[in-house]
């Protein structure tokens, strides 16, 4: 499958649905270009009957999958791993991501990088799920877990996973879904059709069951309806799916609180956090809550973003993404530079030189910017698809209510009682103070809670525990 083909008159990829094991093509498919309207690669599209005929098989795969003991499921999963690894190491795969840094905007390497990251996540399931396991062991996903008058039980027989668009090689949540032996229907997002792709080929070459995942590209409103539970990334969730059967995931908005007698590496890893997958993670420190004087913490955070300029895709110190649609670049700067009309201060225009949008090598660039704010500004607390933080003085006392609605919020330096105040805030999921002020993500951490708390639950059994 990862061959190229020459029926568009170019290297152009076949990049399959999957019904279950099988690979699904079209007479007709969609066929995918790059900036100039080169084609990259045509998707196997599904019709409806297709993805009725995907849930239908999903349903009666879970049993199958929980039937495999756990040295077998966990060394499957790892043996994935290995071959995605290996294809990497190879070079085997190197279409492939030229492909996606072309779809996605993504710098060659990053992209590398991102897809390497989903194997080593594949790699070590045993771990993140014994994180999360009432028992702390792999052993509950598939005999129940039983304790005293309850079973754990899964609260669904399928589930269907929407990827999210903001850093395309997210595969996380797929991917532990999958370990815990959920069948999953899994809808890909159109800045990356082609790593679940590569992700399933290798998980079904290691002798994953048939139809433990299925695979269709963008929407499918079907699959949507017919899944037990979904998996939908940021809040807009369709009209369509019922409050109880839905679990959002990956909206970002986290932020930084700067207090006094900060590390003196401070900001070369507050910027390392912001430009973490190249500012498209919804770890990013999208906005910094300082409670001294925010024009010095804007111009030395503006220092580091300057050490990070705008460069070639394919250059391999390039961490700053491109955006394949030029409108939605222009959008995004408008909405700046509205800002800076009213009176924000575009910090890193003073550090830099360069222009806000920049173009390059026939790709459209916003330049990573820091931005100085009022702490009511539109833009406090947004998440933007680049590396950008806005800087804004908040008083202490109103710091905890800033940081409300915040993923993660890292307190830099010393705070006087805000940890705690944080910590005890329902609006903020993660709060990281002292040296581990930028742990960013870890999959054993919960994260917008524990996954396995949504696919799984809690039935009593009575009068005892079930074997």
């Amino acid at each position: 499958m990862s061959a190229p083909t020459a029926a568009l008159g170019t290297e152009v990829l076949d990049v399959p649905a999957y019904d279950g094991a099988r690979a699904v093509m079209s007479h007709r498919p969609y066929v995918v270009h790059d900036v100039e309207g080169r084609p990259l690669a045509r998707l196997g599209s599904t019709g409806r009957l297709t993805q009725f005929r995907m849930a239908e098989e999903a349903g009666r795969a879970s049993r199958r999958m929980r039937s495999i003991d756990d040295a077998d499921w966990f060394g499957l999963l790892r043996r994935a791993a290995d071959r995605v690894t290996a294809r990497l190491d190879s070079g085997d795969l190197d279409l492939w991501l030229r492909a996606l840094s072309a779809v996605s905007g993504l710098p060659r390497r990053r992209a590398a990088r991102g897809l390497r990251t989903a194997a080593q996540d594949l790699a070590r399931m045993e771990e993140i799920l014994a994180a999360q396991s009432p028992d702390g062991t792999v052993a509950a996903y598939r005999t129940g877990g039983s304790g005293l008058g309850w079973s754990w039980r899964p609260a669904g027989r399928s589930v269907l996973v929407r990827q999210p668009g903001n850093f395309p090689t997210i595969n996380i949540e797929w991917l532990q879904a999958l370990a815990t032996r959920r069948p999953v229907l899994l809808s890909t997002a159109a800045a990356d059709p082609f790593t679940p792709v590569l992700l399933t080929e290798e998980l079904y070459a290691a002798g994953l069951p048939e139809h433990g995942v299925s695979v269709v590209h963008g929407d499918a409103p079907a699959l949507r309806r017919l899944a037990d539970q979904v998996l939908w990334p940021g809040e807009d969730v369709p009209p369509d799916l019922p409050a109880g059967k839905v679990k959002t995931y990956h909206f970002g908005r986290s932020r930084a609180v700067i207090g006094d007698r900060l590390p003196v590496d401070a900001w070369q890893r507050l910027a390392r956090e912001a430009f973490a997958g190249c500012g498209r993670l919804c770890v990013n420190m999208s906005s910094l809550v300082v409670l001294g004087d925010p024009e010095e913490a804007a111009e030395a955070l503006a220092h580091e973003f300057a050490a990070r300029p705008v460069l070639p895709l394919d250059d391999p110190r390039a961490a700053v993404p491109a955006f394949p649609d030029r409108a939605a670049r222009d959008a995004l700067a408008l909405r700046i530079e509205r800002e800076v009309a009213a009176g924000a201060v575009d910090v890193t225009a003073a550090a830099t030189g360069v222009p806000l949008r920049v173009e390059l090598d026939g790709q459209a660039f916003l330049r990573p910017t820091v931005l100085l704010v009022d702490p009511g500004s539109p833009l406090f607390g947004t998440e933007l698809p680049f590396p950008f933080t806005a800087v804004a003085h908040v008083p202490r006392s109103k710091a905890v209510a800033a940081c409300a609605g915040s993923l993660i919020v890292s307190v830099v330096g010393e705070a006087d009682g805000l940890v705690r105040a944080l910590a005890e805030e329902p609006g903020v999921d993660k709060v990281f103070a002292g040296d581990q002020f930028d742990r960013g993500y870890h999959p054993c951490d919960p994260h917008e809670g524990h996954l396995a708390d949504f696919l799984f639950k809690k039935k009593a059994v009575r009068p005892g525990a079930l074997a």
